[in-house]
């Protein structure tokens, strides 16, 4: 392939995942482990801001250490760029699953459900917000370990909601070909509309775990029913839908959906985050 470096620091390149404006995502090899691993370089040229951004993403990754977390490996800079390296898991996203089957049973879809409810159970549980949980930031591998990805514009509950240009995050699968999914709206929104709750849109500096927690229950509602709640694109009328939680009912797309799964959806997508799920914890139960 044209310009694949051979290695990067002590990584031999295998191939090119995603590239963009500021970086580029590879699959590379451990030189003494033979282990493959992802990649993430960002450019010195991008915004300072991204820079540190990218830094700090590092930083989160490396006090998460949870089967069901992506695993962070090096942190290093050299020459003009940045790089994170990371656990490579074999298999596919779960965008791209569903894309192949439409949508699933429910109880494949709680059994999905399950395990991002304890990654993001043990980082809500460490001070860390996800805030772009959505199915290209979970990974499934051919042996069935669901793992959470990409902590790109994560925040912490001490406050890390500064305002930083688009693209900001480079997704460990595809986000750094800039322009897949917007993460950056107006003023200091980040994150993918179709997941976000309403506080989202209003100020990202805010959210707390209950945005992760109504992400999830999207996706879920988009496992079930091969649909996501709010299609179409973002203006008024659908941001004023979202303030309501004016969605369609997951039973009309699948009847035998299982009143469990319906449940969850209703609590965990509520649009007044005091009425949602507090926590993780009773997902998990349920």
């Amino acid at each position: 392939m044209a310009n694949l470096p051979e290695k990067i620091g002590k990584y031999k390149i295998v191939s090119l995942v995603a590239k963009g404006g500021m970086g580029a995502v590879y699959k590379a090899i451990h030189p003494e482990l033979k282990r493959y691993v992802i990649i993430k370089k960002l450019s010195i040229r991008a915004n300072p801001a991204i820079i540190e951004r990218f830094k700090r993403e590092a930083k989160i990754m490396l006090d998460l250490n949870n089967p069901h977390i992506v695993h962070f490996y090096d942190y290093f800079r050299e020459g003009t760029s940045h790089y994170i390296v990371l656990e490579f898991v074999d298999g596919m996203s779960l965008d791209i699953l569903l894309k192949r089957k439409k949508k699933f049973s429910g109880e494949m879809a709680l059994l999905i459900l399950l395990d991002i409810s304890l990654a993001l159970k043990y980082a809500h549980d460490h001070g860390i917000v996800h805030r772009d949980v959505k199915p290209g930031n979970i990974l499934i591998s051919k042996r069935g370990e669901i793992k959470l990805a990409d902590f790109g514009i994560a925040a912490t509950e001490y406050g890390n909601g500064d305002d930083v240009p688009e693209g900001s995050g480079l997704a460990a699968r595809a986000a750094a070909a800039a322009g897949n999914e917007d993460l950056t709206l107006a003023g200091s929104t980040l994150g993918t509309p179709s997941y976000m709750p309403p506080e989202q849109f209003d100020d990202s500096s805010t959210v707390d775990k209950r945005a992760d927690i109504y992400a999830a229950g999207v996706m879920l509602y988009e496992m079930v029913t091969g649909k996501k709640p709010y299609p179409g694109g973002f203006n008024p009328e659908t941001l004023a839908r979202i303030r309501r939680g004016r969605y369609p009912s997951p039973k009309k797309s699948n009847p035998k959906l299982p009143s469990l799964v319906c449940r969850l959806i209703h609590k965990m997508m509520r649009p007044d985050r005091k009425k949602r799920y507090q926590d993780m914890s009773p997902v998990i139960k349920k």
